[in-house]
């Protein structure tokens, strides 16, 4: 990792985009995954996300979840060539020892089983909730606990790029600009939804992602929504082609989308279609200018 860039070991930077599932446990996931990444259907990605919900990773229980769940989809990985996201798929608030508990067991489990596959990245905590005044105090508060998570999964992946979110649904990464974790291969997760207004991007993430690697890991939108206060609704017009002419501005920035999924919204592949259409040409659009690195038949090249 070179500044705010994820590099490759010959120098190449290298920007990840492509699509995030609901979960690796619902709607035939792994089957998503061969679509997604058939070359075929036109997606052009060179990452998917892989979200592990916790409800499952409970009812199934450790050992029985790695060898039925992530394995499998982490060995997709492996022959489709793509990078691919672990992500600890709770929402919580992150000033809660349950919530820590839990994570911290996630961790110990799965950090070192993937940690010497480099196209393998993890997302430490999808959304922590609160306390989350958008403020220094409550960042630097959510930085101790982060550094912990941090300290700890480095015991067994040293090198891992690592994905840190924040307090407020991962909506504060601009704090870690001036105030970031401790350590290397770290890089920020924004989620961006239509409750943001435009105006409101360069304060929640833009200006930051001037100085840090920055991850926008969730963003999507649906017209159908009835309630417009709702954070998932949005319009092309007022929220689509905003988000991809200001990302496309910024191409250091990565970002899948959310979800490529039948049900689980905003879902590209369902009453959501203008999004997956969107996303698909926006993939498209961004391959003819900035190859993705994934390479065919195997795995991509290592990002630090």
């Amino acid at each position: 990792m070179e500044g705010n860039r994820l590099e490759a070991p010959d120098g190449t930077q290298v920007t990840l985009r492509g699509v995030s599932l609901c979960s690796i446990d619902w709607h035939e996931p792994l089957q998503l995954f061969n679509a997604v990444a058939d070359k075929e259907r036109g997606w052009n990605i060179n990452v998917v996300r892989l979200p592990v919900q916790p409800s499952e990773w409970e009812r199934l229980g450790p050992d029985n979840y790695i060898h039925e769940r992530l394995d499998p989809a982490v060995a997709q990985c492996r022959r489709k060539g793509l990078y691919c996201v672990v992500d600890w798929h709770e929402i919580a608030d992150w000033d809660n020892e349950d919530t820590g508990r839990k994570l911290e067991q996630f961790w110990t489990k799965v950090a070192p089983r993937y940690a010497n596959e480099p196209y393998i990245l993890y997302e430490i905590f999808n959304e922590p909730i609160a306390p989350h005044e958008r403020d220094r105090e409550t960042w630097l508060a959510f930085r101790e606990k982060a550094q912990s998570w941090v300290d700890k999964i480095r015991k067994d992946a040293p090198d891992t790029v690592l994905l840190v979110g924040s307090p407020h649904w991962s909506q504060m990464p601009s704090f870690a600009a001036d105030d970031p974790v401790r350590g290397g291969n770290l890089v920020y997760v924004a989620h961006i939804y239509g409750g943001w207004p435009v105006e409101t991007w360069n304060d929640l993430f833009g200006d930051a992602a001037a100085k840090i690697p920055l991850f926008v890991s969730e963003w999507g939108w649906s017209s159908l929504i009835r309630n417009r206060t709702e954070p998932f609704y949005g319009t092309r017009a007022g929220y689509a082609d905003p988000l991809r002419a200001y990302l496309d501005a910024r191409p250091q920035i990565n970002w899948t989308a959310w979800s490529y999924d039948p049900e689980c919204g905003p879902a590209m592949l369902g009453k959501d279609a203008e999004m997956g259409n969107f996303v698909r040409v926006w993939l498209a659009d961004w391959k003819e200018r900035e190859p993705p690195p994934a390479m065919e038949g195997g795995s991509p090249e290592e990002v630090r």
